[in-house]
């Protein structure tokens, strides 16, 4: 982070003819208007945006909550203000409305000067170099806020009112292919879920978890090796797994160690085809293909299950349909108790019917990881393009 601000200050000494080096406040001012959301109505008080609503990183609403349900006093914006959230902002939640509201106190409202294009500015505050210094001027361990005068003191060298135009309109239109590609893996997402509910509705016999499976846990694995890509050997820890809900893709190129024979003697460990879940949580992970042939480590909060009378993928994708944070057992550290796992009820259709259906599952997978891959080259690109066009080294022809 510190890198792009540095990137950014050698940039401003090397700034194009017609450009000026100043700080954003000369740029876009605070609006602290304060109001209660009871009491104001109309487009101003109808919609009400947390930092909830806004994406992690996409400049993109994500939802819109209603002003009447919410409470105490709230910031008040209009059309065209941009948001900026305060809290964490390494979670770069920036949001431009084409509609007014009110919002979370923990979210500064930004305006335009009548000199600067509110789409230029937009574009400024998702920049890295922004989002570096925001972090580093952030105050608290636990929860970290930004200040508005941290954001407004950030100097940039900004180009004359049509160049702030020309250059905002190429951003937007890269942020139209992010968007449009960005709902084709929500689509994906969406039809792999109905595919899974629709999984219960198959003609099938139901049976026990321990009946079509075997399930073990890890035994006492010390999590001491932090991992290296250039290992051979793949193992999997609790942290590699993301919260309920997600499609869970495991890094195992960030997790791999070189002396197995040191690390299998002291993990359990499962073959290429395993299912596998923490102790606590819902989400699962299979060792899928990129493991080949190699036997997977893992620690003792991971518990896998290899499958011994069903397809090992359908089994994955039966796994996929429970929400296990339902069997989770209270206690000082709640857990996942391995006999109660075994006691729940999937639905088992006959084997050519399992195989169809992973092949349908497997199919979308791969879309979704294709597409999910694309999404995330052109989120590179458009850094790559801001960081030439925000800094002038890239022009846009008039």
């Amino acid at each position: 982070m510190l890198s792009d601000v540095a990137e950014l200050e050698r940039a401003i000494d090397e700034v194009p003819q017609g450009w000026t080096v100043q700080p954003l406040s000369k740029l876009c001012g605070e609006v602290t208007e304060r109001v209660d959301p009871a009491a104001v109505n109309g487009n101003l008080g109808g919609h009400y945006i947390g930092l909830e609503h806004i994406g992690q990183g996409t400049g993109q609403l994500e939802g819109i909550g209603n002003a009447a349900d919410v409470v105490s006093q709230k910031s008040r914006f209009h059309a065209g203000d941009i948001l900026y959230g305060k809290l964490r902002p390494n979670l770069r939640k920036v949001a431009r409305p084409d509609f007014g509201g009110v919002c979370s106190t923990d979210i500064i409202v930004l305006r335009a000067k009548p000199a600067t294009d509110p789409a230029f500015l937009f574009q400024v505050l998702q920049s890295e170099p922004l989002v570096a210094h925001a972090i580093a001027t952030a105050a608290g361990t636990k929860m970290p806020r930004t200040h508005a005068r941290s954001i407004l003191s950030f100097e940039i060298a900004a180009p004359p009112l049509d160049e702030q135009r020309r250059i905002a309109e190429v951003l937007r239109s890269v942020d139209e292919a992010i968007a449009a590609a960005d709902a084709v893996v929500g689509q994906l997402r969406e039809t792999r879920r109905h595919r899974l509910e629709a999984l219960m509705a198959m003609p099938s016999t139901f049976r026990r978890i321990d009946e079509i499976c075997r399930l073990s846990g890890g035994n006492g694995f010390p999590i001491k090796h932090q991992g290296k890509a250039a290992g051979q050997y793949p193992f999997a820890k609790v942290s590699d797994m993301n919260r309920p809900g997600n499609e869970v893709q495991m890094r195992y190129a960030e997790n791999y160690v070189d002396d197995a024979d040191l690390w299998i003697l002291k993990a359990k460990t499962f073959p290429v085809g395993t299912t596998f879940f923490p102790k606590v949580g819902a989400t699962l992970l299979t060792n899928k293909r990129r493991i080949a042939a190699v036997e997977m480590l893992v620690d003792n909060n991971v518990m896998g299950a290899v499958a011994t009378d069903v397809d090992p993928w359908f089994l994955y994708y039966a796994f996929c349909t429970i929400d296990m944070t339902d069997y989770v057992q209270p206690g000082a550290v709640p857990s996942i108790n391995q006999r109660t796992i075994g006691q729940i009820m999937l639905p088992v259709p006959d084997r050519k019917a399992q195989e169809e259906f992973v092949a349908a599952m497997r199919d979308i997978d791969t879309a979704i990881e294709s597409q999910s891959e694309a999404l995330a080259e052109l989120k590179v690109a458009k850094q790559s393009l801001m960081s030439d066009l925000l800094s002038g080294r890239v022009g846009v022809p008039a």
